[in-house]
Protein backbone atom coordinates (compact mmCIF):
# COMPACT_ATOMS: atom_id res chain seq x y z
CA UNK A 1 0.00 0.00 0.00
CA UNK A 2 1.26 3.36 -0.53
CA UNK A 3 0.88 6.24 1.48
CA UNK A 4 0.15 9.48 -0.02
CA UNK A 5 1.90 12.68 0.27
CA UNK A 6 1.55 15.13 3.19
CA UNK A 7 -0.75 18.19 2.17
CA UNK A 8 1.21 21.14 1.70
CA UNK A 9 1.37 23.04 4.34
CA UNK A 10 -0.42 26.38 4.20
CA UNK A 11 0.82 29.52 5.64
CA UNK A 12 -2.02 30.98 7.86
CA UNK A 13 -1.78 34.54 9.56
CA UNK A 14 -2.32 34.09 13.13
CA UNK A 15 -2.71 37.54 14.00
CA UNK A 16 -3.63 40.57 11.80
CA UNK A 17 -4.43 43.90 13.42
CA UNK A 18 -5.79 46.78 12.07
CA UNK A 19 -5.43 50.03 13.92
CA UNK A 20 -7.77 53.05 12.33
CA UNK A 21 -7.52 56.30 12.74
CA UNK A 22 -10.35 58.25 12.57
CA UNK A 23 -10.09 62.42 12.92
CA UNK A 24 -12.79 64.10 15.16
CA UNK A 25 -15.62 65.29 13.38
CA UNK A 26 -14.58 68.81 13.56
CA UNK A 27 -11.42 68.14 11.54
CA UNK A 28 -13.23 66.11 8.90
CA UNK A 29 -15.87 69.05 8.29
CA UNK A 30 -12.92 71.90 8.63
CA UNK A 31 -12.95 71.68 4.56
CA UNK A 32 -15.74 71.81 2.66
CA UNK A 33 -17.85 72.29 -0.17
CA UNK A 34 -21.40 73.73 -0.84
CA UNK A 35 -23.17 71.40 -2.69
CA UNK A 36 -26.71 71.97 -3.95
CA UNK A 37 -29.48 69.49 -5.35
CA UNK A 38 -29.50 68.07 -8.66
CA UNK A 39 -32.81 68.63 -9.68
CA UNK A 40 -34.06 66.47 -13.50
CA UNK A 41 -33.30 69.06 -16.11
CA UNK A 42 -31.36 71.46 -14.58
CA UNK A 43 -27.68 71.93 -14.92
CA UNK A 44 -25.50 71.21 -12.22
CA UNK A 45 -21.78 71.94 -11.37
CA UNK A 46 -20.19 72.06 -8.57
CA UNK A 47 -15.99 73.17 -7.55
CA UNK A 48 -14.49 70.06 -5.95
CA UNK A 49 -10.83 71.58 -6.51
CA UNK A 50 -8.10 68.86 -6.93
CA UNK A 51 -10.43 66.76 -5.56
CA UNK A 52 -12.89 66.17 -7.71
CA UNK A 53 -11.36 62.54 -10.00
CA UNK A 54 -9.56 61.43 -6.15
CA UNK A 55 -11.14 58.13 -4.61
CA UNK A 56 -11.86 58.44 -0.80
CA UNK A 57 -14.37 58.97 1.58
CA UNK A 58 -17.07 61.81 1.73
CA UNK A 59 -18.90 63.21 4.74
CA UNK A 60 -22.19 65.32 3.83
CA UNK A 61 -23.21 67.63 6.77
CA UNK A 62 -25.78 70.62 7.30
CA UNK A 63 -25.90 73.23 10.16
CA UNK A 64 -22.91 70.71 12.08
CA UNK A 65 -24.62 67.71 11.99
CA UNK A 66 -23.12 65.01 10.03
CA UNK A 67 -25.84 63.17 7.61
CA UNK A 68 -24.53 60.81 5.40
CA UNK A 69 -21.00 59.01 5.43
CA UNK A 70 -20.42 57.03 1.67
CA UNK A 71 -16.93 56.06 -0.65
CA UNK A 72 -16.23 56.89 -3.91
CA UNK A 73 -14.21 53.46 -4.80
CA UNK A 74 -15.51 50.61 -5.60
CA UNK A 75 -15.36 47.95 -8.76
CA UNK A 76 -16.01 51.47 -10.98
CA UNK A 77 -13.61 53.48 -8.82
CA UNK A 78 -15.54 56.90 -9.46
CA UNK A 79 -14.13 60.22 -8.17
CA UNK A 80 -15.45 62.63 -5.70
CA UNK A 81 -17.40 64.68 -8.07
CA UNK A 82 -18.42 62.02 -9.82
CA UNK A 83 -19.83 60.15 -6.42
CA UNK A 84 -21.07 63.65 -5.19
CA UNK A 85 -23.29 64.26 -8.24
CA UNK A 86 -24.69 61.15 -7.93
CA UNK A 87 -25.85 61.65 -3.95
CA UNK A 88 -27.53 65.07 -5.02
CA UNK A 89 -29.56 63.94 -7.61
CA UNK A 90 -33.24 62.87 -7.60
CA UNK A 91 -32.85 59.35 -8.51
CA UNK A 92 -30.54 59.20 -5.13
CA UNK A 93 -31.79 56.47 -2.00
CA UNK A 94 -30.79 60.08 0.10
CA UNK A 95 -32.45 62.88 -2.12
CA UNK A 96 -35.51 63.13 -0.53
CA UNK A 97 -33.95 63.48 3.13
CA UNK A 98 -31.42 66.00 1.25
CA UNK A 99 -34.70 68.15 0.19
CA UNK A 100 -36.09 68.20 4.00
CA UNK A 101 -32.73 70.56 4.68
CA UNK A 102 -33.53 74.16 4.58
CA UNK A 103 -30.93 76.33 3.06
CA UNK A 104 -29.39 78.84 4.72
CA UNK A 105 -27.07 77.25 5.76
CA UNK A 106 -26.16 75.30 2.40
CA UNK A 107 -25.57 71.27 2.66
CA UNK A 108 -21.50 70.71 2.84
CA UNK A 109 -19.56 67.67 1.68
CA UNK A 110 -16.14 67.05 3.11
CA UNK A 111 -13.51 64.82 1.29
CA UNK A 112 -10.69 62.17 3.01
CA UNK A 113 -8.81 61.45 0.22
CA UNK A 114 -7.56 57.51 -0.15
CA UNK A 115 -3.96 59.01 -0.20
CA UNK A 116 -4.45 60.08 3.59
CA UNK A 117 -6.78 57.10 4.41
CA UNK A 118 -3.82 55.15 3.45
CA UNK A 119 -2.18 56.83 6.70
CA UNK A 120 -4.90 56.60 8.80
CA UNK A 121 -5.87 53.03 8.52
CA UNK A 122 -2.53 50.86 9.39
CA UNK A 123 -2.35 46.83 9.25
CA UNK A 124 0.01 44.48 10.87
CA UNK A 125 0.08 40.78 9.46
CA UNK A 126 -0.54 40.79 5.81
CA UNK A 127 -0.64 43.66 3.44
CA UNK A 128 -4.04 45.16 2.23
CA UNK A 129 -4.98 46.95 -0.57
CA UNK A 130 -5.75 50.47 -0.59
CA UNK A 131 -9.08 50.26 -1.75
CA UNK A 132 -10.22 47.75 1.16
CA UNK A 133 -8.93 50.71 3.60
CA UNK A 134 -11.00 52.95 2.15
CA UNK A 135 -13.91 50.20 3.08
CA UNK A 136 -12.56 49.85 6.69
CA UNK A 137 -12.05 53.61 7.03
CA UNK A 138 -15.51 54.02 5.72
CA UNK A 139 -17.13 51.67 8.12
CA UNK A 140 -15.71 52.92 11.26
CA UNK A 141 -16.02 56.47 10.27
CA UNK A 142 -20.13 55.76 9.98
CA UNK A 143 -19.65 53.91 13.72
CA UNK A 144 -17.97 57.28 14.69
CA UNK A 145 -19.90 60.07 13.49
CA UNK A 146 -23.08 58.40 13.73
CA UNK A 147 -24.43 59.59 10.86
CA UNK A 148 -28.23 60.90 10.52
CA UNK A 149 -29.28 59.10 7.33
CA UNK A 150 -27.75 55.88 8.55
CA UNK A 151 -29.07 55.15 11.23
CA UNK A 152 -27.93 51.25 10.89
CA UNK A 153 -27.76 50.55 14.75
CA UNK A 154 -30.91 51.33 15.46
CA UNK A 155 -32.47 47.98 13.86
CA UNK A 156 -29.83 45.81 15.25
CA UNK A 157 -29.85 47.21 18.39
CA UNK A 158 -34.13 46.39 18.36
CA UNK A 159 -33.81 43.21 17.61
CA UNK A 160 -31.04 42.49 20.12
CA UNK A 161 -32.82 44.49 23.26
CA UNK A 162 -36.11 42.49 22.38
CA UNK A 163 -34.56 38.97 23.36
CA UNK A 164 -33.69 40.73 26.81
CA UNK A 165 -36.05 43.43 27.66
CA UNK A 166 -39.48 41.77 27.40
CA UNK A 167 -41.70 45.09 28.74
CA UNK A 168 -42.37 47.44 26.07
CA UNK A 169 -42.54 50.32 27.53
CA UNK A 170 -39.13 49.37 28.94
CA UNK A 171 -37.74 48.33 25.41
CA UNK A 172 -39.21 51.77 23.48
CA UNK A 173 -37.69 54.12 26.53
CA UNK A 174 -34.27 52.24 26.52
CA UNK A 175 -34.27 52.68 22.01
CA UNK A 176 -35.38 56.68 22.86
CA UNK A 177 -32.31 57.29 25.55
CA UNK A 178 -30.29 55.82 22.78
CA UNK A 179 -31.39 58.15 19.80
CA UNK A 180 -31.18 60.74 22.13
CA UNK A 181 -27.75 60.25 22.86
CA UNK A 182 -26.50 60.90 19.14
CA UNK A 183 -23.62 63.54 18.91
CA UNK A 184 -24.73 66.96 17.43
CA UNK A 185 -21.68 68.70 16.90
CA UNK A 186 -20.65 71.72 18.50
Amino acid sequence: MVTPPDPPKISRINVMRVTIDIPDANTTLAKAYPVCLAKKGVPWSVSLDEWAKQSGVYVIHHAGCIKYVGKTVGPTDRGFATRVREEFRETSHIYSKLMTLTAPPNIMVSFVAATEIEKMVSVEGMPLPPFVKVDIFEAAAIAAYEPEFQQIYDGRLRNHLEKVVTHQPTLDAMMSAYRGSKKKLP
